[in-house]
């Protein structure tokens, strides 16, 4: 399994965010329990409203599967994106999986 990034920006719209998030959430919670998903979250101030995915996953492929596939994605809350593979070279311990 490889790691990558997903960096999502949010529109300017924080009903549609709001309206859409409890979707997003459970997408995330399932595939946290599948053991794709490591850590994710929203991005605080200042700056443009977004957040991060890291995800274990077997390819590229998969990890832009797995974004296209996020409800956000689906129903517009995401203005741009971008998926990267990502290096953990410091505390892997931090992220330590079973």
């Amino acid at each position: 399994m490889a790691l990558f990034a997903v960096i999502y920006r949010y529109v300017d719209d924080d009903e549609l965010i709001t309206t859409h998030r409890p979707e997003h959430r459970s997408y995330l919670r399932a595939l946290a329990d599948a053991g794709e998903l490591i850590v994710a979250g929203p991005f605080g101030g200042p700056g443009a409203p977004g957040g991060l995915l890291v995800l274990d996953v077997a390819s590229p492929g998969r990890a832009t599967e797995i974004a296209d596939d996020d409800p956000f994605y689906r129903r517009g809350v995401i203005a741009d994106r971008s998926v990267r593979s990502w290096t953990l070279s410091m505390n892997p311990d931090r992220l330590a999986r079973p």
